[in-house]
């Protein structure tokens, strides 16, 4: 049986995970079976430092896969609050190493992390048709409010759906770690930019949090033996 780690940063998005299953108590971390898998989930704290230990841990327990999940925010005009965002790739936006590195790129790393074209398939086969949005999420130690600020990662990275601040340090974690596989599966709280972006975003965990905790399901349920 293989072991999935869902690695969460915030309380609220713990909580939706963790009522998903019966988890047991015993052990490091809530542990669970869910369609012939087995589940620890770990919250790890906002940000990538806080992700980063959050993945290491998990790799030390023995996980196959580390998932991370929860809010992110939009930075496409395609995306609304509410829609499914897995990552093909992930990056950073806050990092420069300096020439000749490129924007985003820890020196000596690839400037992408990428999800197993595998673990993509069996996810998007699994599941319904237009349920996800695949594409670039990117990553750093910043909420993003600044309009200013958004222009700047979107002519840097102009192909990027979405921002959170842990997605990137945990796929650089599983890739130092034997390139282990990992997801990136977000749900959007709300869309950098928007005049209403602020109230969005306190209202979301009253308009979506059932779909923020369905979707884990929907994509466990999709895996199988195979995306290894």
């Amino acid at each position: 049986m293989k072991t999935i780690a869902i690695i969460t940063a915030m309380d609220s998005e713990y909580e939706t995970v963790h009522k998903l299953y019966d988890f047991s108590e015993d052990g490091d971390f809530p542990q669970a079976e869910a369609h012939g898998k087995k589940i620890l989930l770990i919250k790890s704290g906002i940000g990538k430092v806080n992700a980063a230990l959050a993945a290491q841990k998990a790799c030390d327990a023995g996980a196959d896969l580390l998932m991370t999940t929860g809010l992110a925010g939009g930075i496409d005009d395609s995306l609304q609050q509410g829609d499914i965002v897995l990552a093909e790739k992930v990056c950073y936006h806050d990092v420069w190493c300096g020439e000749p590195n490129e924007k985003g790129q820890v020196q000596g790393l690839p400037l992408f992390f990428e999800t197993r074209p595998s673990i993509i398939g069996k996810i998007i086969e699994g599941t319904p048709e237009g349920y996800l949005k695949v594409g670039l999420t990117v990553s750093g130690d910043q909420f993003l409010t600044d309009a200013k600020r958004l222009k700047e990662i979107k002519k840097e990275f102009p192909k990027a759906l979405a921002v959170d601040m842990e997605s990137a340090a945990i796929a650089q974690i599983a890739f130092l770690n034997e390139r282990r596989p990992y997801i990136s599966l977000r749900i959007i709280s709300d869309v950098v930019g928007k005049s209403n972006q602020e109230e969005e975003y306190n209202n979301f965990w009253q308009n979506v949090p059932e779909k923020a905790a369905l979707m884990v399901d929907v994509v466990l349920r999709a895996l199988n033996e195979e995306w290894l």
